[in-house]
């Protein structure tokens, strides 16, 4: 089995949990961590095992993969060097903020010759993955809709200060959002037009977008619609699918259920386990979506979630950014 070295760029939030992860897996043999403060990079380090590296050049240099969890607004500098050292990438969604941005990075990469993985966790939680393969099988018929509603509230008091500037995150649909707007992609197929209202005024008013609502097609004829907050002080997320035969629903207040429901049947519950290993508190989908990256890597197969997943969620995410700000319906990709 090959073990591999990870450089993990980023010890944040999200860089602890995927270190919890790394550090568990059979495949990983070492893992190196960089991050612009020491001390925060030295306790992941202490808490997990592996080494704090002075530079993300020396880190580059000496990994088989860059691991890049930081915040959004740094992942270019990053994505930069590991196409300077040539070593594949797995990178956090997003991983760009803007159009000009993801095309350059795009370039960069190709001209580089290596490999992207796309991190997007949402595709291998258990409850996601059942309406998925639920969909494929017809349990549903044709879908018609898919739909998000992700509330909750960022308190401007402990919050990073990058999450709540839109020219550090991209504001709530980009930094956030792109996991609900990928899931309807993933379900439904391709974005073809949007409509969205947003909101500023709030958290940070005029500075941060921190409400987005959107409705659209999709190029298969369904409706998306998608519903986001990070300045609600009720928390609630929910996801659904509806069909020509039935309907799924999925609630994050009982993640251990999906709910079938077709007419003049009772429900039809599908249990799918929690979210998290209680004993490790590993976030299982990081586990399943860090199994799978690294068997394609030692493999030399595909991407699983490709860099194209990631540059179609920015561009349904900007296409309703700009649709907030202009008022209008923005066309995303021609229908089929």
């Amino acid at each position: 089995m090959n073990k591999f070295h990870i450089g993990l760029v980023g010890a944040g939030l999200i860089g602890r949990d995927h270190a919890n992860t790394l550090s568990r897996l059979l495949q990983v043999g070492e893992i190196s961590i960089f991050d612009q403060d020491t001390r925060r990079a030295q306790k992941v380090a202490d808490e997990f095992g592996g080494q704090v590296v002075a530079s993300m050049r020396q880190l580059a240099d000496n990994c088989d993969i860059m691991w890049i969890c930081t915040p959004p607004f740094a992942r270019r500098q990053a994505i930069m060097e590991a196409c300077r050292a040539r070593r594949p990438i797995f990178c956090e969604k997003p991983f760009a903020i803007t159009k000009q941005e993801s095309a350059a990075l795009k370039t960069a990469i190709g001209k580089a010759g290596i490999t992207f993985f796309m991190g997007q966790s949402g595709r291998y939680s258990s409850f996601f993955v059942k309406m998925k393969s639920l969909v494929e099988d017809g349990a549903v018929g044709t879908p018609t809709m898919v739909w998000c509603t992700r509330l909750g509230r960022l308190d401007p008091r402990t919050a990073p200060a990058w999450r709540l500037d839109d020219s550090l995150s991209g504001g709530t649909i980009i930094e956030l959002g792109v996991h609900e707007i990928d899931f309807v992609r993933w379900i439904g197929g391709d974005w073809e037009s949007v409509y969205a209202r947003g909101s500023s005024d709030i958290l940070i008013p005029g500075k941060f977008q921190d409400t987005v609502s959107a409705v659209g097609t999709l190029v298969g004829g369904a409706i998306a619609r998608i519903d986001i907050s990070g300045a609600n002080p009720r928390y609630l997320w929910q996801r659904g699918v509806e069909g020509t035969e039935g309907s799924l629903f999925f609630d994050d207040s009982n993640v251990r259920e999906v709910v079938l429901n077709r007419p003049g049947n009772k429900p039809k519950i599908y249990k799918v386990g929690d979210w998290q290993n209680p004993a490790t508190k590993e976030n299982l989908s990081l586990r399943d979506q860090a199994i799978t990256v690294l068997k394609a890597l030692a493999a030399g197969d595909d991407p699983p979630v490709a860099m194209e997943d990631g540059i179609a969620a920015i561009q349904a995410a900007l296409a309703m950014r700009e649709s907030a700000r202009t008022g209008r319906v923005v066309q995303i990709r021609k229908s089929k």
